[in-house]
Formats: structure tokens, C-alpha cells, sequence
């Protein structure tokens, strides 16, 4: 595994090649976990130390916080960071029932009584999460990295039913709705349904003008994408919903 050794801080020259040029930024600037991932995609790294480094920021509930996402700061167990802890998981094959159980046993006791998750402004404000309306961005993201993992869970079923009839029900939407939706539906059980949902998004996000079909166009500009969104007027490209 390439160590801080291995990318002088100080080289008589500057490093050659993209890769060595985003090593020696990682090993510069980055957090340890990202370091870790880095170090596991692209320098034949184990994943054993990316889940190590994922470790602390877990909290006692099952739940993640401390900044995992790091547009959420502070020690607080947000939903938002428990997508980024399976999607961290789910990067380095480890994202199995057994991790998942603490997982879902923590997305249990903070579901709304929809059996879904609430936007992270439920929890800035104080209000309670089973009084919250659920969150199609906050619950599709986690529902679809635990069926593309073939994670079953009693959680599982009322939140996956929640994220079908909001995709399928959605008329004006974001473009992070958007994203979360293809989430869920790159990976929702019932393919035929999910095809014919994701037929259906695809024809409101054109005509709702949600992405940017040509880039060289007039108004055409990059997304800045973060946790909670899009900022407003920010139109992605048709590779941020479909990256694969």
C-alpha cells in the first residue's frame, strides 16, 4: 500500500502523470479515509483499513456523524451520513447484512411514520422525525445501495414502497430528487416497474428543462453538486444522473 514515504512532500520536481499528481494531492490534503480509498482503488490497497478509518466516525446507535459528509458538520447522527458510510461500504465490497444490521436498526428509529427518512432541516430545527414529513433525496440514496447490495431488512420493505410511489408520483422536481430517484431505481426490485418509472423521469427531466443536453449551448454551465442538492439555477448534465 503507497504510504506518505512513498510521495515526497518536497520533490526535486514535480510529480508525472495524473495519477501522481492526485496521489500527491490526496496524501496532501485529504482525510484519512479518502486517503484509504485512494489507496484501495488505485494502489492495490486491502479494504480493511478504508473500514477501520470509517470507524470513527460511527457513533455508539449504529448511526454515523462527525462530519462523514462533509457538508454536515459536527458530531450529530444524520441520515446523510449514514448514505456516505454505505456508499464508502459499498466501494470497497464490504457492504454485507451483517454490517448493515446496526445500520438499518439505527435507520429504524429515526424513520418518519411513513417508514422513510426526513430532510436533514428536520434535525437542524429540532423537530421530531416521526412527526417529519419522509425525504425522497435522503431515503432513495441508502434504499438503493441496500438492494444493489441484497441487503434485506425489516426497514427495508415500508421504505422502499415510500421511494417507488415518490419517484412515481413526482411532477416538479429537483434536480437532487432526480439524482436520489435514479439511486433507487438503478437498483429497485420489480426491474419492469423501475424501467418504466425511470422512462418516466427521463421525459420530466427534459421537459422540466433539468438538465443541460448541450454543453456548448447558451445557459449551459457545470453542476455544483453537494449534499443537499443543486444550487438553485444549476442545471447537471445527463452524466450526473446516469454515470454508468
Amino acid at each position: 500500500m503507497a504510504d506518505i514515504a512513498a510521495v515526497p512532500l518536497t520533490p526535486a520536481s514535480p510529480p508525472r502523470g495524473a495519477l501522481a499528481r492526485a496521489e500527491r494531492f490526496v496524501w496532501l490534503t485529504a482525510r484519512v479515509l479518502e486517503q484509504r480509498l485512494f489507496a484501495h482503488h488505485f494502489r492495490d490497497g486491502a479494504p480493511g483499513p478504508v473500514e477501520t478509518a470509517l470507524d470513527a466516525y460511527r457513533n455508539d446507535d449504529g448511526g454515523y456523524g462527525h462530519g462523514l459528509e462533509p457538508a454536515l458538520r459536527g458530531p450529530a447522527v444524520l441520515p446523510a451520513h449514514t448514505a456516505r458510510a454505505l456508499g464508502v461500504l459499498d466501494a470497497v465490497g464490504r457492504c454485507d447484512a451483517r454490517r448493515a444490521e446496526d445500520v438499518c436498526r439505527y435507520l429504524t428509529s429515526v424513520s418518519t411514520a411513513e417508514g422513510a427518512l426526513p430532510a436533514v432541516g428536520t434535525y437542524a430545527t429540532g423537530g421530531g422525525a416521526a412527526r417529519a414529513p419522509g425525504s425522497l433525496s435522503a431515503t432513495a440514496p441508502v434504499v438503493g445501495l441496500l438492494h444493489r447490495n441484497e441487503v434485506w431488512h425489516p426497514w427495508l420493505f415500508r421504505a422502499t414502497d415510500f421511494c417507488r410511489q415518490a419517484v412515481e408520483s413526482l411532477e416538479a422536481a429537483r434536480p437532487g430528487d432526480v439524482e436520489a430517484a435514479v439511486l433507487f431505481l438503478d437498483h429497485a426490485p420489480d426491474r419492469a416497474r423501475a424501467k418504466a418509472a425511470a422512462e418516466r423521469l427521463g421525459h420530466l427531466v427534459r421537459r422540466e428543462g433539468l438538465v443541460v443536453l448541450d454543453p456548448d449551448g447558451s445557459g449551459a454551465r457545470p453542476t455544483t453538486s453537494a449534499a443537499s442538492g443543486h444550487a438553485p439555477g444549476d442545471r447537471p448534465f445527463p452524466h450526473d444522473y446516469a454515470r454508468t
